[in-house]
């Protein structure tokens, strides 16, 4: 008899973690379907942000990034490869627009490495974050105006009493 109690009691035991499996395999699945990611500190009553652009960079720091012309090697360099944009895999050309990111200095046609950032906040090659310069600073006021919040709002009459 203790050995039918055992394996009823070994039973029961593995039929509740394969229930709680699952579950837990749809919690997950439903978490994701909506697109919203839960992970990190958010407070309560603040949207989470979207899975597209938590992982990426946003526009803003896309268009601080500087964009140039590639020109290839004016000694015309002999046997050297091709440079190639690492995202599509094909060769730059002259005149082709491209951005170099700061910090690493790997160099992507524009378009590419803008999609590539969208969706990740790394360069495609070394993985190290791009050091994206800081937005420039609103203008000061001057001595005798009275200076506007960070909201673009003019400051409250009652809190200059």
């Amino acid at each position: 008899m203790t050995l039918e109690l055992v394996g009823a009691f070994t039973a029961v035991c593995l039929g509740l973690y394969g229930v709680i499996l699952y579950l837990n395999y749809l919690y997950v699945r439903w978490s994701a379907s909506d697109g919203v990611h839960r992970a990190g500190g958010g407070a309560a009553g603040v949207p989470a942000r979207k899975r597209a652009a938590a992982g990426g960079l946003d526009r803003a720091a896309l268009a601080a990034i500087p964009v140039f012309r590639f020109e290839a090697a004016a000694d015309g360099g002999g046997g050297e490869a091709p440079v190639e944009c690492a995202v599509c895999l094909s060769a730059m050309q002259d005149g082709d627009a491209v951005r170099a990111l700061p910090g690493c200095s790997h160099a992507f046609h524009a378009g590419c490495v803008d999609a590539w950032l969208c969706a990740h906040a790394t360069c495609p090659v070394c993985r190290a974050r791009p050091a994206v310069p800081p937005p420039p600073l609103p203008p000061q006021a001057k001595p005798g105006q009275k200076a506007a919040d960070p909201a673009g709002r003019q400051p409250d009459l009652e809190s200059q009493v």
